[in-house]
């Protein structure tokens, strides 16, 4: 159920009339959490979708979602990475075997904290 209603909001957020929706979609963004060494990855577009094992709790876990911030880093995502995208910060982490990227959430050119 989360899923939908997550889905259905960034659609409407992303389907206004002109005008900027940064800050709105920012903060859709801000309370998603996830820390998972990635198994698979089957995102594709706007649409990102990791499994993998919880980093926290070793327990199987799945991060879906669907926007705009994840074309920039999806096909930067490999088996093995570790991902890491804290509660209310607007960063997404992927930790590689020799370095880690860092993705910013940027809107219209700018950076949004």
């Amino acid at each position: 159920m989360k899923l939908i209603l997550s889905i259905f909001t960034l659609i409407v957020l992303s389907s206004g009339c002109g005008g900027s929706h940064c800050e709105l979609d920012a903060e859709n963004y801000r309370p998603r959490e996830c820390a998972i060494k990635v198994a698979s990855n089957d995102g594709f577009g706007p649409w990102f979708s990791i499994e993998g094992t919880n980093a926290n709790n070793g327990n199987r876990n799945r991060y879906s979602d669907l926007g705009r911030w994840y074309t920039s880093f999806t096909n930067h995502v490999a088996k093995g990475d570790t991902v890491i995208k804290r509660r209310n910060e607007l960063v997404f982490y992927i930790h590689k075997k020799d370095t880690v990227l860092a993705f910013p959430y940027e809107c219209e050119g700018k950076i949004i904290k």
